[in-house]
C-alpha cells in the first residue's frame, strides 16, 4: 500500500531571512523543552505507581494503568493543541498555553488523595479517576506544549528542513529514556514519593520557563513566522493515512501493557518489568528515528511479521515451561516492533504538513493501544489475551509498507543470503527444540510442520501471513482456556480455576495459589502451601487453641479456614472482588469450616488499622499478587499495623513462597526495625505433590512468644541473614533477587 507525499508545512516567514546558524540556535531551546517533557511525561509513571502504591498495591495492572492514564492524558493535551493550532495564531497559542501551565500548578506537588481507597465494580477505571485528580492537569498541560512546539519550531525556520522534526522527536525519546532509566538508580533510592512530587514540580518549574521562551521566540522575537496550517497549498491528509498512522502508534503502545500484564510468572517483580518494558520501547522509539530509512527497517519489519505466527505460542510457552525467558523474551519483541513502527512513522513525519494532527493521531493511537490491553482486552477475552493479540498485530505490518513496483510485494525476505534467512526461519525450529526438551512432544511435531511452510508461503504473501497469525492466535486461545475453566482479570490479579487430575486448580498467570478436592471427605484438607505438616500447621498447632479469633489477610480458596475449629472465629480481609467470588463459589473450604467465618472487604492495611488493638490472636499475612504478596504488605509501617492488632503473646505469620524472588530476607529486617522477633520454617513438596514447598515467616514482639513454636518440629529455624528495610517511601518496588 503506496503512500503519496504530500506538501511541507506551508510557512509565512514574511521574507525574513534565518542563516544557518540563527535556526541552529533558535532550535536549541525547542529541543531542550521536547527533551524535559518527554522526561516529565515518562518519570511520572513509575512517580504516580509508588504514590498510589500503599493503597492499591505492585500488581502488574496498577503500572499498566498508570501508563494509560499518562498516554491519555498527552492525547487530551495533543487535541488542545490542534484545536488552537487552527483557530489561533503563534501569540495567542503562547498566551493560552502560558494559561494553562499556571492553572495546572494549583495541583501541584502531586499528592493522593485520602478518598483514594480501591472501592466499586471497576478498580482500574476509580484508578484512572484517582490519577487524573492527581495529576490530570499538568501532564496535559506538557502534552499541549509539545505539540505546540512542533509548529513554533517550524515557524522559527527550525523546522522546515528534512530533519527538523526528526530531531525533535529524537530529543524527546532520548530525554525520555533516560529520565525514566534514572528513576530506580536516582530518584526512588534518593526521594521519598513526597520528595519526587516536589522534584517533578521543579522540573515542570523549568519546563514552563522553556516554553515561554520558545513562544518568545517564535511570536515575538521573529513576529513575521507563523505557520499557516490551513495554507491552500497544503494537502489534505487521507483518512486511509491517518488509519495508518493511528494503527502503527497502536501496535507498541499495546504491547507494553500487555507485555507488563503477561510477564506476571513471577520471574521479577511487576514494576520492574514495567520499568524494562517501557524503557525498551523508549529505546526503540530514540533508536529507529534516525534509521527510518536504512534497509534494516524493511528487514526488521518482515522479522516481526514472521514472529507475529511463532512468538504467541514461544512466549506462551516459555511462560509456562521456562518463566525465567519470559521477560528477555518480551523485552526483544517490544523493542523490535517499536523499531519498526516508530521508523514507519518517521518516515512519515518527514513529509507531513499537519504536525498537529500527525502528533495527535500518534498520541489517539498510543492510549487506545494501552487501553486495549488494560480495560478492553480484558473485557472483551476475560483472559490474558491481550498480549497475543497485540503480537499478532505485527503480522499486519508488511500491508503498510511500501509495495515494490517489480513484484507487489510490500515487504521482500530480508537479506540476500541463505544465512539470514536461516536464522530467522530457524527461530520457531529453535523454540520448537526447547519445547520437545521439556515434553508434550506430540504439539512439537504439529507446530513443526505447520510453522516452516507457512513462514516461506508467508514471507512472500503478507495477506497469507496475516491470515496464519490470526489462526495462530485463535488456536492458542482455545487450546489454554479449558471448556470447564473460570478466567477473570482484575486490578489485583488474572485468575483461572480450572480442573486437573482431580483437583480444583487456582492459579494466576503462571502462578499456582491452590487447589482443593471437590468433593469427598478430603475436602476439608488443607494442602498445597497450606498442608498440616507444614509450617502453616505448626503455627495452628502451637497457638491455633490459643486464638479465639485470628485475621487472615488475603483469601485465596479459602483453605485457612480448613484449621478453623468450633468456637473460633475467622476473619478474611480481601481487597478483590473477585476473589471472594471465585473461593465463595467454586471453593468450599469457607462453608466446611467449623469457625464463624467473616468476609471482610477493602484494603487489609486500612481496614486493620480501624479494628482496636489486640483483636487478634494470630494474623494470616497470605495475600498474592501474581507470585509475590503485595509489598505495602510487607513495608515497616504495615508490620507496625499489623503487630498492633495482635494480643499479648500473639503471632504474625507471613507467606512468602517465590521460586523466583526471595522475599525472607528483606521481610527479617523490616519485622526487626518494627521491633519484632522472628522465626523462619520451610515446607517440603511431597511425592504426590498433595504438597508443595513452600516459606513462612513467623514473627512476634518478644523471642519469648515464639518458643512454642521454635521447640515443636524442628522445622523453625532463626534467620541467617538479613535484607533492607522496606518502608511505604521506599518498598522496593523495583528491586528483585534470588
Amino acid at each position: 500500500m503506496g503512500v503519496a507525499l504530500e506538501a511541507a508545512p506551508y510557512v509565512d516567514t514574511g521574507k525574513v531571512d534565518h542563516p544557518p546558524s540563527a535556526s541552529r540556535v533558535a532550535s536549541a531551546p525547542f529541543l531542550l523543552l521536547v527533551a524535559v517533557g518527554a522526561g516529565l511525561s515518562a518519570v511520572s509513571v513509575p512517580m504516580l505507581a509508588t504514590m498510589v502504591f500503599p493503597g492499591f498495591g505492585a500488581a502488574p495492572m496498577v503500572w499498566c494503568t498508570c501508563l494509560l492514564f499518562v498516554q491519555a492524558m498527552l492525547c487530551v493535551g495533543c487535541c488542545c493543541a490542534h484545536v488552537a493550532h487552527r483557530l489561533l495564531g503563534v501569540r495567542a497559542q503562547v498566551c493560552v498555553l502560558a494559561a494553562a501551565l499556571i492553572i495546572s500548578t494549583v495541583t501541584l506537588p502531586f499528592a493522593v488523595p485520602a478518598w483514594s481507597e480501591p472501592r466499586g465494580p471497576a478498580p482500574v477505571l476509580w484508578l484512572l479517576l484517582v490519577l487524573t485528580a492527581v495529576a490530570g492537569a499538568p501532564l496535559s498541560a506538557v502534552g499541549m506544549a509539545g505539540s505546540l512546539v512542533v509548529g513554533w519550531h517550524c515557524g522559527t525556520g527550525g523546522g522546515t528542513g528534512p530533519g527538523g522534526g526528526v530531531r525533535l522527536c529524537v530529543a524527546g525519546a532520548t530525554g525520555g529514556m533516560l529520565a525514566l532509566m534514572a528513576y530506580p538508580f536516582v530518584i526512588e533510592p534518593m526521594a521519598e514519593p513526597v520528595g519526587q512530587a516536589g522534584w517533578w514540580s521543579a522540573g515542570y518549574a523549568v519546563f514552563a520557563v522553556l516554553t515561554l521562551v520558545c513562544g518568545w521566540i517564535a511570536g515575538f522575537r521573529i513576529p513575521g513566522c507563523r505557520l499557516s496550517p490551513t495554507a491552500p497549498s497544503a494537502r489534505r491528509v487521507s483518512s486511509e493515512r491517518r488509519a495508518r498512522r493511528l494503527f502503527l502508534a497502536f501496535v507498541p503502545s499495546a504491547l507494553v501493557p500487555a507485555a507488563t500484564g503477561g510477564v506476571q510468572a513471577g520471574s521479577a517483580p511487576a514494576f520492574t518489568a514495567g520499568l524494562v518494558l517501557f524503557a525498551a520501547g523508549m529505546a526503540a522509539m530514540a533508536a529507529s528515528i534516525p534509521i527510518s530509512r536504512a534497509r534494516v527497517v524493511e528487514r526488521c519489519l518482515t522479522a516481526a511479521a514472521v514472529c507475529s505466527m511463532v512468538l504467541p505460542w514461544t512466549m506462551y510457552v516459555a511462560g509456562w515451561r521456562a518463566p525465567f525467558a519470559a521477560l528477555p523474551l518480551t523485552v526483544a519483541v517490544v523493542g523490535l516492533s517499536g523499531l519498526v513502527c516508530y521508523a514507519l512513522l518517521a518516515g512519515d513525519l518527514r513529509d507531513s504538513s499537519h504536525l498537529s494532527e500527525f502528533l495527535l493521531v500518534v498520541s489517539l493511537g498510543g492510549a487506545l493501544g494501552a487501553a486495549f490491553s488494560v480495560v478492553a482486552g480484558p473485557m472483551v477475552f476475560g483472559c490474558d489475551a491481550a498480549l497475543p493479540v497485540a503480537v499478532t498485530a505485527l503480522a499486519i505490518l508488511p500491508l503498510l509498507g511500501d509495495r515494490r513496483a517489480d513484484t507487489g510485494v510490500p515487504v521482500r525476505w530480508p537479506g540476500g543470503t541463505a544465512l539470514v534467512k536461516a536464522v530467522v526461519m530457524g527461530g520457531p525450529l529453535v523454540a520448537v527444540g526447547v519445547y520437545l526438551t521439556l515434553g508434550e512432544a506430540w504439539l512439537v511435531v504439529v507446530v513443526m510442520m505447520g510453522c516452516l511452510p507457512w513462514c516461506v508461503l508467508a514471507v512472500r504473501r503478507p495477506q497469507v501471513m496475516a491470515t496464519g497469525a490470526a489462526l495462530t492466535t485463535a488456536v492458542l486461545l482455545w487450546y489454554q482456556i479449558p471448556d470447564d475453566a473460570v478466567r477473570e482479570r482484575t486490578l489485583f490479579g488474572a485468575y483461572q480455576v480450572h480442573p486437573d487430575n482431580g483437583w480444583r486448580v487456582l492459579s494466576d498467570g503462571t502462578t499456582l495459589h491452590g487447589y482443593q478436592y471437590p468433593s469427598g471427605p478430603q475436602r476439608t484438607t488443607p494442602v498445597s502451601y497450606y498442608g498440616r505438616p507444614g509450617p502453616l500447621g505448626d503455627l495452628f498447632t502451637a497457638y491455633g487453641d490459643h486464638s479465639a479469633r485470628l485475621a487472615v489477610v488475603g483469601l485465596g480458596t479459602g483453605v485457612v479456614a480448613a484449621y478453623g475449629r468450633p468456637g473460633q472465629r475467622m476473619d478474611f480481609y480481601e481487597a478483590d472482588p473477585a476473589q471472594v467470588d471465585i473461593a465463595t463459589e467454586r471453593f468450599t473450604y469457607l462453608t466446611d469450616s467449623s469457625a464463624a467465618i467473616t468476609l471482610i472487604g477493602g484494603d487489609p492495611r486500612r481496614r486493620l488499622a480501624q479494628r482496636p488493638a489486640g483483636a487478634y490472636g494470630m494474623v494470616v499475612v497470605d495475600a498474592f499478587t501474581t507470585a509475590t504478596p503485595p509489598l505495602h504488605l510487607l513495608t515497616r509501617q504495615a508490620l507496625e499495623t499489623f503487630a498492633r492488632a495482635l494480643k499479648p503473646g500473639g503471632v504474625l505469620a507471613f507467606h512468602l513462597t517465590n521460586p523466583h524472588v526471595d522475599l525472607v530476607p528483606s521481610l527479617v529486617a523490616t519485622a526487626r526495625a518494627a521491633g519484632l522477633t522472628t522465626l523462619v520454617g520451610y515446607g517440603q513438596a511431597d511425592a504426590g505433590r498433595v504438597y508443595q514447598a513452600s516459606a513462612w515467616v513467623a514473627a512476634a514482639r518478644g523471642a519469648a512468644d515464639l518458643t512454642a513454636l521454635a521447640a515443636g518440629t524442628g522445622r523453625w529455624q532463626a534467620p541467617a541473614t538479613d535484607g533492607s528495610v522496606r518502608t511505604d517511601a521506599h518498598p522496593g518496588l523495583f528491586t528483585s533477587s534470588r
